[in-house]
């Protein structure tokens, strides 16, 4: 396998962070002023326990597989083991997250109906397979993928965030976003 140009690397992470940078100067005054300050509040609330339940879900994967797989990338067969071997730690964290996410916030809560859809926010952090291309030094393959979600998310609030009725519109968007990014690239590049 060939090593990989760090100055390429670079430069796709470069492109991205840039992105990530000014999509949210975009759409930030947008979804504020649609929303209302309420809403935004409800909003950021949610998604912050549902990120708590994710970063406790992923306990460190991410690290521990890209370290891994960049040790052993040379060597075909330990890299399809370890790659396995780390996804099935990945699903089974993830199935104990949900499961006490489910009981705690999901069953009986105010906003239940948020807490629902931003399940598949957390299946689609099971599916995140990122790590294992950052541990191949493969950046561009994550990065086109993350700038066409993150494109076609800005799109999808110009088009269904139209008014503070449509509230549940932006978690739809979410799960999209979140879900795309996370499970397309383990279907079409693994």
């Amino acid at each position: 396998m060939q090593t990989k140009s760090i100055k390429k690397n670079y430069l796709y992470n470069l492109l991205y962070q840039i992105l990530i940078l000014i999509l949210p100067i975009v759409t930030t005054p947008y979804i504020s002023r649609i929303l209302g300050s309420e809403n935004i509040g409800i909003y950021s609330f949610i998604i912050s326990i549902v990120t708590y339940f994710m970063l406790f879900g992923s306990l460190g994967v991410s690290f521990y597989g890209q370290r891994e797989i960049a040790y052993i990338r040379e060597n075909k067969v330990k890299r399809q083991k370890t790659f396995l071997e780390i996804v099935v730690c990945r699903f089974l964290t993830m199935a104990i997250t949900i499961f006490i996410y489910y009981l705690t916030f999901v069953r009986d809560n105010v906003y239940k109906q948020y807490y629902r859809i931003l399940i598949i926010y957390l299946l689609a952090a099971a599916f995140d397979i990122s790590w294992f291309f950052q541990g191949l030094e493969d950046f561009k393959k994550t990065i086109i993928r993350n700038i066409i979600v993150r494109t076609i998310s800005v799109v999808c609030i110009f088009i269904f965030v139209k008014s503070r009725k449509r509230f549940r519109k932006i978690f739809i968007n979410l799960f999209i976003n979140r879900f795309f990014r996370k499970y397309f690239l383990m279907v079409l590049f693994a």
